[in-house]
């Protein structure tokens, strides 16, 4: 877990456990003057043992998960603790008379009810404790993907082999449990028994482990800390009782669900802000591979896709769209006479000019060294020729100084501009027509002198 799901040292998260953990020890405080007062209604017993098996096997699932994308063995033991956990709660609920009439031997107090009881819940902490163990011990490197799936299969083994030997082997070879608790309820034998002292040293010692261990150097940790504390007071409350079915034995019930709830909660909080960090590297990556490096403009590619997109739009949705394309006049004179990092300068002030004269929908993109393409949709002849103007005069007045032989006032960049507007008729050009185009009427403006727009009639000819 040392590359858990947040691995990086979170202050919030030890503040808001160590405020969870100051309520709930306040609660516990004060229903313990109320712990002997007996409650009505009936056993609920089921319901809370399907919640249990439920909040389990989600938290088990979640931290195995983790494990075979980390491959670290101490991710994969706390995950098969959870599991352990899971599987014995969903035996007891299997077992229950209240699910299957007939199964005299999970009565409330009778021997097998009181061993699986115990036996979860010490199985549970000592599965904690050694996985503590294993993190501390943990070599340096991550498992292989061959040895993280058999890592796993190992784990499950061993949370069904668990299950298997305390359900099947032992309950026959240990003394009488039902003795400890009375056919009216009272389990003040059970109370005053190595049992009690047992859960708390597995408990206490699974706190200890995670807080030595760890040092709550993540959010996780911090919130694994608090699920052992969680069991912990669910124990100091069971006990503070000597009677089932009273306000502390229902107390302690909810303490071990609002350690399961909380452990859950902080998983699925992790798992969203994972899918966030996600999708913005996600966003963050399209967006890079859209855009061009230097200029921030798009790239050619996604210039084609859009453009694809536009020619294959349904017929009761077309509507014209003209490609525009400039170049920059005599660039590779003026990178020649002033270099390359001012030919950068140059690209990145006429690509943010151009940029400011479009409307909002229009795709620009760098074409080339020095070339520009737009796509002006939902723009006619006209209105594209005075947008282009405007382009062009924008990028004059700039006054970036050009290169010239000339002693006379400098002249300043300037570009040409080609048109080609595409009625909102069927198309009939084959795909990207429209670039060759523009990029003959961009030729015929460098041909008539430069620094002008040449628009192509959507008639002329395209051979």
């Amino acid at each position: 877990m040392q590359n858990s799901f947040s691995a990086t040292p979170s202050r919030p998260a030890m503040i808001l456990a160590g405020v969870l953990m100051l309520l709930m020890t306040a609660a516990a405080a004060l229903l313990l003057p109320y712990a002997n007062q007996p409650t009505t209604g009936s056993n609920l017993r089921p319901v809370l043992i399907t919640a249990l098996a439920v909040n389990n096997s989600i938290i088990a699932y979640l931290i195995l998960l983790h494990f075979y994308v980390k491959r670290r063995p101490a991710t994969g033991l706390l995950g098969t603790a959870f599991a352990y956990s899971a599987l014995m709660s969903s035996y007891q609920l299997l077992m229950l008379p209240e699910v299957f009439p007939g199964q005299h031997e999970m009565q409330l107090g009778s021997h097998l009810s009181i061993w699986l009881w115990f036996a979860r819940l010490a199985g549970f902490a000592m599965l904690i404790m050694l996985a503590m163990l294993c993190l501390a011990w943990q070599p340096k490197p991550p498992l292989s993907p061959r040895q993280s799936s058999g890592f796993l299969l190992g784990c499950l083994l061993l949370a069904v082999s668990l299950i298997w030997l305390v359900t099947q082997r032992l309950p026959p070879y240990l003394p009488d449990l039902g003795r400890l608790v009375s056919d009216q309820g009272d389990y003040k034998a059970l109370r005053d028994s190595g049992l009690l002292i047992a859960l708390l040293l597995c408990w206490g010692g699974a706190l200890l482990s995670v807080l030595l261990v760890t040092r709550l150097r993540s959010a996780f940790h911090c919130w694994l800390a608090l699920c052992c504390y969680g069991y912990l007071l669910y124990l100091m409350l069971v006990f503070s009782s000597s009677h089932r079915l009273t306000v502390g034995w229902y107390a302690s019930r909810f303490f071990e669900q609002l350690a399961a709830t909380f452990m859950l909660g902080a998983l699925l909080f992790e798992v969203f802000r994972l899918q966030k960090r996600l999708q913005s590297s996600y966003s963050q990556a399209y967006e890079t591979s859209i855009r061009d490096s230097l200029t921030g403009l798009f790239s050619r590619r996604h210039f084609d896709s859009t453009l694809d997109a536009i020619r294959h739009r349904p017929p009761e949705l077309a509507r014209p769209f003209t490609v525009l394309m400039a170049d920059i006049d005599h660039f590779k004179r003026y990178n020649d006479s002033f270099g390359h990092v001012q030919g950068d300068d140059c690209l990145r002030r006429i690509a943010a000019c151009m940029a400011q004269q479009l409307r909002d929908g229009d795709t620009l993109a760098r074409y080339g060294g020095e070339e520009f393409i737009a796509i002006l949709d939902g723009c006619d002849e006209l209105h594209a020729a005075q947008i282009a103007e405007r382009i062009r005069s924008a990028v004059e007045q700039l006054a970036i100084p050009a290169a010239s032989d000339n002693p006379a006032p400098r002249p300043v960049v300037t570009v040409s501009i080609g048109l080609y507007c595409q009625p909102a008729s069927p198309l009939a050009e084959e795909e990207h027509q429209q670039v060759e185009l523009a990029d003959k009427a961009l030729y015929l403006a460098k041909h008539q002198g430069r620094n002008r727009v040449c628009l192509l009639p959507a008639t002329a000819p395209t051979g």
